[in-house]
């Protein structure tokens, strides 16, 4: 934020909350960057630029997959590796060799394993492997004692290693993974099976989203330190269990919540008290009627309904909720009329689709 008031970020995107989201920089400004960080040894980038095993930079940036690999195998001394090449072949024999590293950022490259070079980054604070073909994690991640974040988003892995309970300090697990094509219309993202503890991670804040199996359910009613929570596969048998483990979550601003499937109800009316900061809700499943908490939610910004075919109109239960900006209502409704009478003060977004009965 500081960069973007000194005018030295543009922000070209920014969330429904006006959050900026994505920044650009000015080609000039960045060539400048881009200097003064090679001459302090602050970060080097790998473009059209070869670098030489000499760099002493501590950051490294790869933008494109052209060149030979071994012109930074020398750099020991790495303590960041990003790779902003999509599809990029990235060589798993390197891992081994940056054994100080504490950013690891794979992001989109052509990698479908983690060699065994991996349990030496002991000192790793945060590993990204959004996008690429990694279908397992290796028990060894388990040694990784200091990772903090762990970004598994749209890779194939499917179940987490139980040596991810062992991960004491993490504070961010992200693992959805979206459904492409018409056939996952209701289904159209889906969590991860954690087959262990998982309130074991007592710093964890974020966790998008678990499956609901076996315990974890009532295991997250323990872990008081989440702020955003989604979980999937939920069943109509869940709810008591299910709202008894959100009341217990304070902190929680950012709520998902998953059917099983198109046919199974999500209940979820035994909620008594909601989580006091929660700002964003998404329902995915049908409803049998609408929650008598919604209007409790005060501090609700986005609300998400998905599949919740509803028969009584839902506005009238919302339209006093005082910061609620954006609204999305997709095949929520098999009602006759909606009736728009209320007050939406803060109303900035509507999305109404899909209302077939």
């Amino acid at each position: 934020m500081e960069l973007i008031y000194r005018s030295m970020l543009q922000v070209v995107l920014r969330n429904q909350s006006g959050r900026p989201k994505a920044c650009k920089m000015h080609d000039v400004l960045r060539e400048l960057a881009l200097s003064i960080s090679e001459r302090e040894n602050f970060c080097t980038v790998y473009d059209v630029r070869v670098v030489t095993e000499a760099s002493k930079a501590r950051r490294l940036s790869i933008l494109t997959a052209d060149g030979d690999s071994e012109s930074y195998r020398g750099m020991s001394q790495l303590r960041s590796l990003f790779v902003f090449v999509k599809h990029m072949c990235f060589p798993n024999t390197l891992l081994s060799k940056f054994k100080l590293l504490r950013v690891l950022d794979l992001e989109d490259a052509r990698i479908e394993k983690l060699s065994d070079g991996l349990e030496t980054l002991f000192n790793l604070r945060y590993l990204n492997l959004k996008g690429t073909q990694v279908a397992e994690l290796p028990q060894c991640i388990g040694k990784l004692r200091n990772l903090e974040t762990l970004n598994i988003r749209d890779t194939q892995i499917k179940k987490l290693p139980k040596g991810v309970a062992e991960l004491q300090n993490l504070q961010n697990l992200i693992m959805y993974h979206y459904n492409r094509g018409p056939d996952h219309y209701f289904r159209y993202v889906r969590g991860t099976r954690a087959p262990f503890k998982i309130n074991k991670l007592k710093k964890l804040q974020v966790m998008s989203f678990v499956e609901a199996e076996g315990d974890v359910i009532r295991q997250l009613g323990s872990m008081n330190q989440l702020t955003r929570m989604g979980i999937s596969n939920l069943r109509a048998v869940d709810e008591m269990v299910l709202c008894s483990s959100i009341q217990n979550l304070k902190l929680l601003h950012y709520l998902f919540l998953m059917a099983s499937d198109e046919a199974e109800f999500l209940r979820v009316d035994a909620l008594k008290t909601t989580p006091p900061l929660l700002q964003k809700l998404i329902l995915v499943g049908k409803l049998e009627r609408v929650p008598c908490w919604f209007k409790s939610l005060e501090h609700l910004t986005c609300l998400y309904l998905h599949w919740s075919r509803l028969e009584e109109d839902i506005l009238h239960h919302i339209a006093d909720l005082p910061h609620l900006g954006n609204l999305d209502l997709d095949n929520a409704f098999v009602g006759e009329e909606l009736h728009f009478s209320g007050v939406f003060l803060k109303l900035r977004s509507l999305w109404l689709s899909n209302f077939l009965s």
